[in-house]
């Protein structure tokens, strides 16, 4: 059971990958896309990484959007040691041909990053926040692309340029997500006005670690990028501080507007492309966490003018990992195998900007040398071509939920036990109100103590005859019921009832706000 957690001693090994004391971590890096309009992928949850299906990695992230996605594992290994480089890693050949039936292809990539011991990696000393690009659901053109790909460059060099220069770490990042409307005055402080909302909405969404020391970083964050948000359109939100406040809840800096958002696209269309992406390159930079190391990833990027259509930025045991998707141009959409790559960092942009760059070289401005910026030690690993499915990837009933647990490792009498993600989504598709389901996001943690704590957003496309008025009512009548049918399951697999926790919520801060199923 590869993607379940049936492993030999489970929480010694967590405990001692939790804990080791090496600045070596291996890590696993998986790549799925459809080669064909009707290939049908979605990348699998668990946390056994594919190279060492025996142990559980000590940090998972999945993310899948549009019949792609990025699934990774780190952990540490058994026997601490330093290999010679600061990032060694290699495509591994699969059992099988790495095209396979069903019209879509994966690859696997594997390798060992030397960690920086001063990058910051501490969830409890951070900030979220939010940029908007659009409120609607998320279905880009190549215009759309480049905007996005300069939203991303100034979140990210921002808050790489704060503190003169010393910089923010961000922690993860991630687009699209779901866009948040704030509700009017005449509803409470609760959420009772919040709607449900778009799964995917062309927004950005950034956690960046804080100085206690310095806490006037976080308010030149917030400047730099109001100014942004004012100079282009966008909406700008920030955690909601306050006293009582949970995560999942948002004060508004900048509202977007709309008029200024359609100026910034029409500068552009006379250099971009009309019309949608038909094939997009999946591309992992990985090296070790550095403050400024995705700054100049996304600098390079938009310097070359290379869209961007999703991107999952996240640190994994102090290893920063870039996963982005990217439209190739229409000029090089030619038919080629599938295939995957894993080159140096400075080669490898230079094959992108080749393949994806969007308008003419005497289009570009000046591209830094990357060999110069804190991202010169990263390695990247390039899947592709591959075909989105961009429409099939938000349909107009397509609702998220957001899903917590923190289980033990292991059931008693060492009894297998399905993965989370997976048994809640099974559970949803089973209901009668629910269509199709998939989950978008995905990322797990084994702690020393050994117990797994994860999140994950899932998105549900509800049956067709309930009324938009009903909906709201629905999904708190669902996400309930889904909750107590899995606790009930995981109960019947040998968890104690008591040893868990786990909630299921259509509204991101009842996740806080609530109790959870103990």
């Amino acid at each position: 059971m590869a993607d379940g957690w049936q492993y030999p001693a489970l929480a010694a090994v967590a405990a001692r990958a939790a804990t080791a004391g090496s600045p070596a971590v291996l890590f696993n890096v998986q790549h799925y896309g459809a080669r064909t309009p009707t290939g049908r992928p979605a990348p699998p949850t668990g946390i056994a990484p594919p190279t060492a299906p025996d142990q559980p990695a000590t940090e998972t992230l999945t993310f899948h959007l549009a019949g792609t996605g990025f699934r990774l594992h780190t952990w540490a290994p058994e026997t601490p040691s330093v290999p010679a480089g600061e990032v060694s890693g290699r495509r591994i050949p699969p059992r099988v041909p790495s095209v396979e039936d069903g019209g879509f292809t994966k690859e696997l990539y594997g390798g060992t990053v030397v960690i920086n011991p001063n990058f910051l990696y501490d969830t409890a000393q951070s900030t979220e926040i939010l940029l908007t690009l659009s409120q609607e659901a998320w279905l880009p053109d190549f215009v759309d692309s480049l905007l996005i790909g300069r939203a991303y460059r100034a979140m990210t060099g921002a808050a790489a340029a704060v503190g003169d220069g010393q910089g923010m770490p961000i922690l993860f990042l991630q687009s699209p997500v779901a866009p948040y409307r704030i509700p009017t005055r005449r509803y409470r402080d609760d959420g009772s006005g919040e709607n449900p909302r778009v799964a995917n909405g062309m927004a950005l969404r950034m956690l960046v670690g804080l100085d206690g020391a310095d806490p006037t970083r976080r308010l030149a964050l917030v400047r730099a990028l109001a100014d942004t948000a004012l100079d282009s359109g966008f909406g700008l939100q920030v955690t909601d501080r306050r006293f009582g406040r949970v995560r999942g809840e948002w004060w508004a800096v900048v509202r977007p507007d709309q008029n200024r958002y359609d100026e910034r696209r029409a500068e552009l269309t006379q250099l971009v492309p009309a019309g949608r992406p038909s094939a997009a390159r999946l591309l992992t930079f990985v090296g070790a966490g550095r403050v400024g190391s995705s700054a100049a990833i996304a600098a390079d990027l938009a310097a070359r003018n290379v869209g961007i259509l999703a991107v999952a930025e996240a640190s994994l045991q102090g290893v920063a990992f870039v996963n982005v998707m990217v439209p190739v141009a229409p000029a090089r959409q030619v038919s080629k195998a599938v295939g995957g790559t894993y080159l140096p960092i400075a080669q490898g942009l230079g094959a992108v900007a080749s393949e994806c760059g969007l308008t003419k070289r005497q289009d570009t401005t000046d591209v830094r040398p990357i060999g110069g910026t804190p991202a010169a030690s990263s390695a990247m690993l390039s899947t592709g071509p591959v075909t989105p499915r961009l429409a099939d990837a938000v349909g107009p009933a397509d609702r998220p939920l957001w899903l917590s647990w923190d289980l033990p490792l292991t059931a008693s009498a060492g009894a297998a036990l399905p993965d989370v993600a997976q048994l809640v989504l099974s559970q949803l598709l089973a209901d009668e109100v629910v269509g199709t389901g998939r989950v978008d996001y995905y990322r797990a943690r084994v702690v020393p103590s050994g117990r797994v704590r994860g999140r994950a957003k899932l998105s549900v496309d509800l049956d067709a005859g309930i009324g938009q008025t009903d909906v709201p009512t629905t999904l708190s009548v669902l996400c309930p019921r889904t909750e107590r049918e899995v606790v009930s399951k995981l109960v019947r697999h040998g968890v104690p009832l008591r040893s868990m926790s786990l909630r299921l919520a259509w509204r991101e801060r009842w996740l806080g706000r609530a109790g959870s199923v103990t």
